[in-house]
Parts: C-alpha cells; structure tokens; sequence
C-alpha cells in the first residue's frame, strides 16, 4: 500500500464504511470529530438545515485568547455563543441567536472569533437550542462566496427538492476549488448502470430513477419536507448490504446525494507456490483491468494475501477480463519479496493470460508459481540545500519505477535524515526505485507558511551491490514533482 505520512500530502481513498458514515451523519444531531467525506454544497447545507444565516460572533460561554498573525490579540468563543443575526435566509425570526458549538454528546464547529463573521448552517430550533455541527457548512464569511451565490437566487423563489446520487464504489479524493481551497469530493469508479432507485413516501407514493452509464441517477418529483423510503434494486449477483436502503428527508430549495454501494458477488481465488511447491504464504496478489496499461494501486479491482497454505480468495470482483499477479500492483516487501509474476508463470505483463469473469461468477483454480525470493539491498546518500547545507529531518521514500509516484510500503517505509543530511533506506535487487526526498521549510515561521521542497528523484536499480553516495538537493516544489510524475505514468501507457 502507498505509505501515508502526516508529513505527506496524498490523495486519501476513503472506505464504504466512512462513505455510508458520512451520509448518514451529516444529517444527525451526533457523530465522531471528524468529516470522512465529501464537503457539502451550499445547496445540500441549504436542505439539511433547520436555520441558515449571516451572523457576527459577539460574545460565549467559554472565552480564551491567543495570538494570531502578526501577535494581534484575539478573542475565542466556545460553548454557547451569541450572535447578532446580519441576515438570516432560513429558520431565524430574532435579532441574535444562541449557537452551541459543543455540548460534550456531538461535535461542533470549534472556536469561534469574537467580532467575525460567519455563515452558519444549523440544526434545532429556539425551544432545543440551535448547534453548529463541524461538517455541516458553516464558515467563516471569507470562505462562503459560491455559498452567498446560491443563498442570493433563493430570494422570494418558491423551489422543491433535488435527490441525486450513484451506484457503484467510491472513493474520496481532494482538488482545489477556483479560489484555491482545498475542498474533499467523491469520485465513483465500478460504476453500475441500469439500476433502477425507487423513493416511497409514507403515502405509498413511489418515484423511480434509473442509474446511466456512470452509475448516477436523479429523481424528478421529489417533494420537500417529505420523507421518502429510498431503495437501490440491486440484482442477486450483487452482495447483500444493509446499505442499500435510507430514510432522507429534504428541505425546501435544498437537495441532497446518495450513494449506494454495490459489490459484485463474483470472485477468482488459487493458490501460490514457489519453485520447490512449498506455499507462497503472504504473497501479496491482485487483479487489474486488461485494458488498463498501468498496473498500481490506484487501478487494481481486488487484491488479497495468500494465507499460510498459499490459497488465496479475490472477492468483490466485477463482470470483466482481468490479469492477475504477485506484486503487479505494489513493490516487493518483507513478506512478499518477489519481482512480479503475472498469472500463469510469466515475468511480463504481455505475456500474462487474460481471466474472463462474469457477473457473480465464482472462478478457482488459478495457481501460480512464484520465483526464488529476492535479496535486500539498501541505498544511502544525503540531501542538501541548494546553498550546500545539510537537509535535516527530510523525508525519504522509495517509490518503485514500475508503479511511479506510489510509495513502496511495507518494512521499506520512510525515514528521515540526519543532522549530517543523510539516510539509509531499504529496497530489493531487481527492483528499480526513484528515491523521493522533501523537506520543510520556514519552520520557524507560522504553520501557514511552511514549504515543502522537494528533490528531483533520482531512479536507482538495485543489483548486486548496495548503493551508496546519493546526493539530492531540494530545488522543486510540490507541483513539478507531481508533474514529473504523471509524466512518468503517462509514458507507461
């Protein structure tokens, strides 16, 4: 697996479990500290909220203060804060509004500035008290212009409700929006067409969509303030979730997504031996689309680990054709040290025999003998400034040739320099790996200021020597070495 660092910006999938979490729980009173997926938009705020408005934090429950940019004094309000109410577009009818921004049960939106101002999206009422849950919305007034856009077409609008969303898998990427925030969305691959969603109303009224050829759907009908029943109609091939069934509720003028997860219920599974029949036990095995001309991560269906008998099982796998491998996917690890070996006995891909599945359908028998285990080797060097000093604490990782940009994982995990600038980190022979190395700059200045720079990565291929002598020097910043290596994908293709 790619080797995640909290020093390390990378894209982040995020499981079905934290997908279905999410949905449910930006429309409930309580839930963890954090946000698992996608921000909403103003008009999915707009639908899950009680009371939307413009308000100036004056005064909380809680008050400490703290230096902010350039030492200015500011005052932080938690607890209950009071606001006064600049312009309210739903659910508020007074001149101020109590918020509570934690209670002890539920998170909160965190500290509020005394004397800034803010959008909120809030749940409750007078009677029960409004709250500002953390991933509902709300922001701070800079932050809400595409949120003031929308807000602004609903003045004396009389509008219904929409409810979208796709069947298939998900995964939860994060892209700049047009003014450079970081912003989390959902991005659906195994897309399922053709199925059909129904949303009953406690009427016995029911509406149907039909999911299109990437898997999304939109009901038209929907009325607000209405609670629907809402169903995915999946077939039998599929594996059964309680998932595939919600109660949604929808404001006026908002709207709100749904995503149905939908796992084929086909598998492929065999065995892995070496050369002397003795099991491949860990071995590290993984199915890619045939099409597909890079095999990573990012494009493999299913993957397992072999068991201590060798056996393994893939499962979840989609009607396709596929090439299936040891290591095709990742880079050679402690448990797994082998090149790459794809299905039946080949050491290339071009040679691998293609496996036709269809939907549901169980395959076995796919054995596959793996070679003689490969020998570590280990690559030294040190990073430097451009100005020649010593890069201390820089963060070193191997990503191999062969899956470019992916760090290699396992027991080749990341390390750090020295105070000298320097590192030793561990690969395998035969193995080609770029050696990725940043480091932080301005660290004596505000977080919001830090760098990372990197180093133009150098491919070293193990062989039968260690390697030593490596000298990188931090000269890039993040973009040139994403480029480089989307550069290096594409030429792969």
């Amino acid at each position: 697996m790619n080797l995640l660092s909290n020093r390390q910006l990378s894209s982040i999938v995020f499981s079905l479990a934290s997908l279905l979490a999410l949905t449910l729980l930006l429309h409930s009173s309580t839930f963890a500290c954090s946000c698992s997926g996608p921000d909403p938009t103003p008009c999915e705020a707009y639908g899950s909220a009680d009371a939307v408005f413009i308000g100036r934090a004056i005064d909380g429950e809680e008050r400490k203060e703290e230096s902010g940019d350039g030492g200015k004094k500011r005052i932080l309000l938690e607890g209950k804060v009071r606001f006064i109410v600049e312009q309210a577009f739903k659910g508020v009818y007074e001149n101020e509004v109590e918020v509570i921004t934690w209670n002890g049960a539920q998170c909160g939106f965190g500290d509020f500035t005394k004397g800034e101002r803010y959008l909120l999206y809030l749940n409750g009422d007078y009677n029960e008290g409004f709250r500002a849950h953390m991933c509902s919305g709300s922001t701070h007034i800079s932050d809400a212009s595409e949120d003031l856009k929308f807000l602004s077409g609903l003045a004396g609008k009389t509008c219904g409700a929409r409810l979208y969303g796709a069947v298939g898998n998900f995964e939860m990427d994060y892209v700049r929006d047009n003014e450079g925030r970081l912003r989390s969305v959902v991005r659906v691959y195994n897309a399922v067409p053709e199925i059909t969603i129904s949303a009953r109303d406690k009427r016995g009224q029911i509406l149907t969509a039909v999911t299109n050829r990437e898997g999304a759907f939109e009901f038209t009908g929907i009325l607000p303030g209405v609670e629907y029943t809402v169903r995915a109609e999946l077939p039998g091939y599929f594996q059964k979730t309680r998932s595939s069934e919600r109660k949604i509720q929808i404001g006026a003028c908002g709207c709100r997504r749904i995503y149905f997860p939908a796992f084929y219920d086909g598998s492929i599974s065999g065995r892995i031996t070496d050369s002397d029949g003795k099991p491949g036990a860990k071995a590290e095995i993984a199915i890619v689309r045939a099409d597909d001309k890079v095999s990573r991560l990012k494009t493999q269906v299913s993957s397992a680990t072999a068991d201590k008998d060798g056996r393994f099982i893939l499962e979840k796998v989609p009607p396709g054709n596929y090439v299936l491998g040891v290591n095709i996917t990742v880079a050679p690890r402690k448990d797994s040290p082998y090149r790459p070996t794809w299905y039946p006995d080949a050491a290339a891909r071009q040679e691998a025999k293609i496996i036709e599945a269809g939907p549901g359908e169980k395959l076995s028998g796919y054995d596959l003998v793996i070679p003689r285990r490969l020998a570590e080797r280990t690559i030294e060097g040190a990073v430097f400034w451009p100005d020649g000093r010593p890069a201390t604490d820089a963060y070193i990782y191997l990503s191999p040739s062969a899956q470019p940009g992916q760090g290699a994982g396992g027991e080749l995990k990341s390390n750090y320099t020295d105070n000298h600038g320097r590192f030793k980190i561990t690969g395998y022979e035969g193995i080609a790996y770029y050696v990725v190395a940043s480091c932080l700059r301005n660290r004596e200045e505000p977080v919001a200021l830090w760098e990372r720079i990197k180093a133009e990565p150098p491919l070293v291929e193990l062989k039968g020597e260690n390697v030593t002598g490596l000298r990188l020097t931090l000269s890039w910043d993040e973009e040139t070495l994403r480029d480089f290596f989307e550069k290096k994908r594409d030429q792969q293709k």
